[in-house]
């Protein structure tokens, strides 16, 4: 066999233990609270009779409620995060004051122990909130959204120079082992 050929069978050794190598794949949130209301509530586009709901983020920002058996999506809403001073042990639910007519508004809603949480974005033609409040929480949206990105990607570059350390060591052992048989 000539060095061509046994480079050659090295570099498909090395191929074939990277495709080995375990993916990261992100986790889903696994944040929710179950309310019941006794009375009916707005959302964003709908009103909710008195029951008990979940409401949930399935991802950073979206909120999805359902009913409590989990059978019916009443909606699936874009949030904006709400920041309040102190956590509390149990999730809660802010609800707002709305016109005499109409049933009170779910403002924001909470995780258990989370200061940070998720506010609902009402038309401006309902909206109470004057212009610079929205401003102002757009402005706490791309700070969280900054802040998120920055932490994942220092995981993610922790993940992949620990793995890529792995890769290289273990590579190179194969190439070693593959080149020894060879040779012999």
């Amino acid at each position: 066999m000539n060095i061509y050929s046994k480079l050659a069978i090295a570099a498909l050794a090395v191929t074939g233990l990277a495709m080995l190598t375990p993916t990261a794949e992100a986790q889903p949130l696994n944040e929710s609270v179950t309310v019941t209301f006794s009375a009916p509530v707005e959302l964003p586009g709908r009103v909710l009779p008195a029951g008990t709901y979940v409401f949930a983020a399935v991802e950073p920002n979206v909120t999805r409620i359902q009913s409590a058996g989990g059978n019916t999506v009443y909606g699936t809403y874009l949030t904006v995060p709400e920041e309040r001073r102190e956590t509390l042990e149990k999730g809660s639910i802010v609800l707002g004051e709305n016109t005499t007519d109409s049933p009170e508004r779910v403002e924001a809603w909470f995780y258990p122990g989370d200061s940070v949480g998720n506010e609902f974005m009402y038309p401006a033609h309902s909206s109470h909130h004057k212009l610079t409040s929205v401003v102002d929480k757009a402005g706490k949206g791309t700070d969280v959204a900054v802040t998120d990105t920055a932490k994942a990607t220092l995981v993610s570059s922790e993940f992949v120079g620990r793995h890529a350390e792995h890769v290289i060591v273990n590579s190179g052992a194969a190439v070693g082992h593959a080149v020894k048989y060879l040779v012999s």
